[in-house]
C-alpha cells in the first residue's frame, strides 16, 4: 500500500500548492495588495519594502489559507480518480474508503501542524517585524484598539499598561489604567482619560490614582488633572513592539486573558480568539475528510467544479464559524464549543458521508 500513499500524497501535493496560490491570490487581491500599489506609487515607499510587506503579511493569510487549499487538492486528487475509475480499481482489490482516505488524513495532520507552527510562530515574528517596517517610513494604522504593555525604564519601578486604544497619528493614548509595582508589590493604580509621553516623562490627564498600602488595601484616593511619572518609553517604541491579541501565540494570549481576568474586565473575545487558534488549523482534517468524501460522490467533477465545490464549502464553514464565534462572544456558548461547533458538524458531516460510499459499494 505504500506505492499508492505516495502516488495520493504526490497528486494531492500538487493540487494543495494550486490552492495555496489561488487562494493567497484572491485574499490579496483586494485591501493588501491595493494598500501597497497606493504606498508605492503616492507615498514613495520603496519597491523592496513593499515586496518585504507583501511575504511578511502572508503568515496571517496562510493560516486561514492552507485549510482552504487542503480541501481544494483533496476534492480535486478525489474527483479525478473517481472520474478515471482509479476508486472502483482499488475497490475491486479490496481497498475500502477508510484505507484510501489514509494518506489524505497524513497529508492533513501536515497542514494542521504547519498552521500551528505559523500561527504559534512566524505570525508573531513577522507582525514585529511588519511594525519595525512601517514605523521606520513613519506609517501607522490611525488607532490600535485593546492593548497592553510593560514600562520598566524607570529603575525600581515596573508599570503595566492596559489602553482602550492608541492614536498613533497624535502619539495618544486613550482609556488608561495603569498597575505600578515597586519590589514585586503593588503601590499605585492609575485610572486616566488620557496619557502621553513628554520630555522623558509620561503624563496623564484627568484622572484618579489609588495608593495600595503593604495589605493591598487602598489607603488614599487622589484626583488629578494632570500627573506626571518618568519614563524612559515612546509611544512610536511601544507601537513596534506590542502584540495585538491576534498577534500573539497561545501561551501569550492565555496569559493576558489571565491578567484581564485579575482585573475584572470581560474576556469574552479574547477567549473565542484563544479559541480559534485552536480550531482553525484543525479545520484542515475536517476538510480532509470532506473533501474525500465529496470527491468520491462526485465521480464526474473537474477542475472548475471542485474550485467551485471548494468556495462554497468554506464559505459555509465560515459563515457558520462566525455566527458560533458571535454566540460564543456573547455568553450564549462556551468560547471552546462555540469555535469548535463548525469543526465537529463538518467532521460528522464527512463521516456520515463516507460511511454510507463505502457501505454503498
Amino acid at each position: 500500500m505504500q506505492v499508492l500513499d505516495r502516488y495520493v500524497l504526490k497528486q494531492v501535493s500538487g493540487s494543495f500548492l494550486f490552492g495555496v496560490c489561488l487562494f493567497v491570490a484572491i485574499l490579496s487581491a483586494g485591501d493588501l495588495l491595493f494598500r501597497l500599489a497606493r504606498m508605492w506609487l503616492r507615498e514613495g515607499l520603496p519597491g523592496e519594502k513593499v515586496v518585504a510587506i507583501f511575504f511578511l503579511s502572508l503568515p496571517q493569510l496562510l493560516v486561514y489559507v492552507l485549510p482552504m487549499a487542503l480541501l481544494l487538492g483533496v476534492l480535486l486528487v478525489t474527483g479525478r480518480m473517481a472520474a478515471d475509475s482509479e476508486i472502483i480499481a482499488l475497490r475491486s482489490c479490496g481497498v475500502s474508503l477508510a484505507r484510501f482516505f489514509a494518506p489524505f488524513f497524513l497529508f492533513a495532520l501536515w497542514v494542521c501542524v504547519g498552521t500551528i507552527l505559523l500561527q504559534e510562530v512566524a505570525l508573531p515574528l513577522s507582525a514585529l517585524k511588519l511594525k519595525e517596517i512601517w514605523s521606520g517610513r513613519g506609517f501607522f494604522w490611525p488607532v490600535e484598539e485593546r492593548t497592553f504593555f510593560r514600562d520598566v525604564s524607570e529603575e525600581g519601578v515596573e508599570r503595566i499598561f492596559y489602553v482602550r486604544e492608541i492614536d498613533s497619528h497624535h502619539e495618544i493614548l486613550r482609556g488608561v489604567v495603569v498597575q505600578e509595582y515597586q519590589k514585586e508589590k503593588l503601590r499605585r493604580i492609575i485610572n486616566a482619560t488620557r496619557a502621553r509621553v513628554a520630555d522623558g516623562q509620561w503624563v496623564f490627564e484627568d484622572g484618579v490614582y489609588y495608593e495600595v498600602n503593604d495589605r493591598g488595601e487602598v489607603e488614599r484616593v487622589v484626583r488629578f488633572a494632570r500627573e506626571r511619572a518618568k519614563t524612559q518609553e515612546t509611544i512610536s517604541g511601544i507601537l513596534k513592539t506590542r502584540k495585538s491579541p491576534q498577534e500573539m501565540s497561545f501561551a501569550e494570549l492565555r496569559a493576558y486573558i489571565a491578567q484581564e481576568r485579575a482585573r475584572g474586565q470581560a474576556t469574552g473575545h479574547l477567549e473565542v480568539l484563544l479559541w480559534h487558534k485552536t480550531a482553525i488549523p484543525f479545520a484542515a482534517l475536517v476538510f480532509a475528510l470532506l473533501g474525500v468524501a465529496l470527491g468520491v460522490a462526485s465521480p464526474r467533477s473537474g477542475r472548475a467544479l471542485g474550485i467551485g465545490l471548494s468556495v462554497l464549502i468554506v464559505f459555509g464553514y465560515y459563515v457558520l464559524f462566525s455566527i458560533m464565534s458571535t454566540l460564543a462572544e456573547g455568553g450564549v456558548l462556551p468560547p471552546p464549543l462555540g469555535t469548535w461547533i463548525p469543526n465537529i458538524l463538518g467532521g460528522l458531516g464527512g463521516s456520515m458521508l463516507l460511511l454510507r460510499q463505502d457501505s454503498a459499494q
